[in-house]
């Protein structure tokens, strides 16, 4: 059964960075069989949702949990970009977000997730692409 194993606990390091602190943040995925571990010093954004008005109203601040699983999918190359969109989305059913909310953030990283992703490539990140595996940790 899908399931955050860990709480997630983040330092704010700016207004829009955090920092996962204190213990790696661990994620069972059903969808992709094993599961994710998110380590201790990784900086997420959460989801990544324009600070406009309504759009930001409806979604901004709904799945800091998936998201950040989200993003450390697509830092660390452990996944396809496709599997990553999609555990997003397994999270965030998981957590109970409507159907209204869901949606429109799987598909805004649909559309347009291809720019994260390949910048990550790009630019070489420290860690990016040199897993093959996550540095899981036993349930």
């Amino acid at each position: 059964m899908s399931k955050f194993i860990d709480s997630l606990v983040t330092q704010e390091i700016d207004d829009s960075i955090f920092e996962i602190v204190n213990h790696p943040f661990r994620y069972q995925s059903d969808l992709a069989g094993r599961i994710f571990t998110v380590p201790v010093g990784f900086f997420t954004d959460f989801a990544s949702v324009p600070r406009l008005g309504i759009v930001y109203a409806m979604l901004g601040d709904r799945a800091h949990q998936p998201a950040v699983v989200h993003d450390w999918l697509y830092y660390a190359a452990i996944t396809t970009r496709a599997l990553a969109d999609d555990v997003l989305m397994e999270a965030m059913v998981l957590l109970g977000l409507p159907w209204f909310q869901r949606y429109p953030i799987w598909w805004g990283v649909r559309a347009g997730g291809w720019v994260a992703w390949n910048k990550h490539r790009k630019d070489g990140h420290p860690q990016a692409g040199k897993f093959k595996d996550s540095p899981d940790i036993k349930a």
